[in-house]
């Protein structure tokens, strides 16, 4: 597990990239803790703040993540944060808002979330996760501090590591029926997003280690995946991301 050293004094607003979710997630607990810890050395991890931050259970912590039954964060859930927003803390000095992940807010959510951001009472924080932060507006990311994680390297699954290199033979120098085949197939299983962008870079991985191969092809195949993966749309579907790929590439 990676600990990043916060940074002090810490700003209003920041956007969490890189990592893992996982990652992303603790270190935005670590963070809400710091903004509203009652010791010296924040988080200090055992005021009152901090246990209830840690418990989950602190009323100045607020967190948006997509419904239940829903992909995205909507433009009704990013209002009612706004407007809580300039409701004064319960008890703390601030009140911290998580938006986990940020990049599942649609195009709408985002433009209702700007005004706070911008100019939003000083005693309201902003943290996003983003593992795709290319599906943010422009305008977003320039309004929060960029707090990049490093990778983290997780086990490697051999399933996954065989797929991801049959992927990449067939965009490197398959036939386009074949491709399709694959890419139905993937779709059909309904990844997640980030289980999604976790295996397009890992077929990234995988096609440069075969860039001698093709070097042309290959750069090309490189450039559509990086896109693919860090930018494409606003929480597309699966199919939407790998048909997209297959134009790019066929």
């Amino acid at each position: 597990m990676i600990e990043l050293e916060l940074p002090c004094p810490l700003s209003h607003a920041y956007l969490i990239t890189g990592g893992s979710p996982e990652g992303r997630t603790r270190l935005m607990g670590r963070m809400a803790a710091a903004y509203l810890c009652e010791g010296p050395n924040p988080p200090c991890g055992v005021c009152r703040a901090c246990r209830k931050a840690a418990a989950g259970t602190h009323p100045d912590i607020v967190r948006t993540t997509p419904a239940p039954d829903k992909q995205e964060i909507t433009v009704d859930q990013i209002r009612a944060l706004r407007a809580d927003a300039y409701i004064r803390p319960n008890e703390g000095r601030r009140k911290v808002y998580l938006i986990d992940p940020a990049d599942a807010m649609n195009p709408a959510a985002q433009n209702a979330l700007l005004k706070v951001l911008e100019e939003g009472p000083a005693y309201a924080a902003f943290l996003l996760s983003a593992g795709q932060p290319g599906r943010l507006l422009d305008t977003v990311r320039s309004r929060c501090e960029p707090l990049p994680l490093p990778p983290e390297e997780p086990e490697p699954d051999p399933a996954a590591l065989e797929r991801a290199g049959a992927l990449a033979e067939l965009l490197m120098g398959g036939d386009e029926l074949s491709a399709a085949q694959s890419m139905v197939a993937l779709e059909l299983e309904k990844p997640k997003a980030d289980q999604l962008a976790a295996l397009l870079l890992e077929v990234e991985n995988q096609v440069s280690r075969r860039l001698v191969q093709n070097p042309r092809r290959g750069a090309r195949v490189l450039r559509a995946l990086k896109t693919c993966r860090e930018n494409g749309v606003f929480r597309p579907g699966a199919g939407h991301t790998l048909g997209w790929l297959l134009t790019q590439l066929f």
